[in-house]
């Protein structure tokens, strides 16, 4: 039985985000830390300097809150589609159990076991398709939801960017592109504490942009 592919994963695509660092005039006594610069260090001898910071990607998942909200609707669909998959499965295996009984107490003649045999590939073909499709139904919507997510990460981290003076941030994560970077450079803390602040901005539209997800942004999500 085929296991379905599991959300989050958010991490389809690094996140590079070029920003200005214009003058920031729109602070507010609440946004202290994110308008506080990230120091610009030099990248060689010829180079001007550049405000470099990353956030680590796991803990996006553990501690921004509608990112583990969309992760824990899209696992409880995960999981009642495997219940369901798993019943229909036990039922036609007891199916087969329950002919096998007859065919052993001599109960089922010649003419009947056709009959038998194409109810059972019925059966067979019904819980196929019911994988192939709900399932495959599961991971678009899994898909269109984590593409639409990034989006909105995107756009904070082009914000948080901005108000900080930063001008690339990167996502970092084991495993990924960047094989090591300084915990200099780590804005994690303050980045997670922007997201969560603008929760409701980031929720307004949310659905509609999930639902207008096309296929030539569901594939740059896939890295096609």
């Amino acid at each position: 039985m085929k296991k379905l592919i599991t959300f989050l994963v958010i991490g389809i695509l690094p996140i590079l985000l070029i920003t200005s660092c214009g003058d920031k005039n729109n602070s507010t006594e609440d946004d202290t830390d994110e308008t506080t610069p990230v120091a610009k260090r030099q990248m060689g001898n010829d180079s001007t300097g550049i405000a470099i910071a990353y956030y680590l990607q796991d803990s996006i998942a553990t501690q921004f809150n509608f990112y583990r909200e969309i992760d824990s609707m899209l696992k409880a669909k995960e999981i009642a589609f495997q219940k369901d998959l798993e019943l229909k499965i036990r039922s036609y295996r007891q199916y087969e159990a329950d002919i096998q009984k007859r065919m052993d107490a001599g109960e089922i003649t010649g003419y009947e076991l056709d009959d038998i045999q194409k109810a059972a590939m019925q059966k067979q073909q019904a819980i196929q398709q019911f994988e192939q499709q709900r399932g495959g139904e599961l991971q678009q919507e899994s898909l269109q939801y984590q593409t639409a997510l990034m989006n909105k990460i995107s756009e904070a981290g082009r914000e948080f960017s901005e108000k900080k003076g930063i001008d690339l941030l990167y996502f970092y994560q084991k495993g990924g592109q960047i094989t090591y970077i300084s915990d200099a450079f780590d804005v994690t803390a303050d980045f997670i504490k922007f997201l969560n602040k603008r929760e409701e901005e980031l929720r307004s539209g949310f659905e509609e942009d999930v639902e207008s997800m096309d296929e030539e942004e569901l594939n740059k999500g896939l890295g096609k």
